[in-house]
């Protein structure tokens, strides 16, 4: 499924805030690594929460695998396939 959303600034506010080196790059690119910009275990917990209340979504277990916290855009497209999920319910 392709998404139709393009992240906005309260995605990149709930990055920057947890991830104080993705901020130095914004605008940020799809390819920037969350590990590399100092995602741990810690933060995905807290980047989790503060992205389903962000966008009124939950994001499912099954879909939140390491490849899902690779990239900005990675993660962006599990909440943007939940965005999709909830405009067609």
């Amino acid at each position: 499924m392709t998404t139709h959303h393009r992240w906005d600034d309260r995605y990149e506010n709930v990055l920057a805030e947890l991830l104080p080196r993705l901020a130095e790059e914004r605008p940020l690119s799809a390819g920037s690594g969350l590990r590399a910009a100092g995602l741990d275990s810690m933060a995905v917990v807290e980047l989790l929460v503060r992205l389903e209340d962000a966008y009124q979504v939950a994001l499912p277990d099954e879909e939140l695998g390491p490849e899902a916290f690779e990239t900005v855009g990675s993660l962006w497209e599990v909440v943007s396939r939940q965005l999709d999920s909830a405009a067609t319910h």
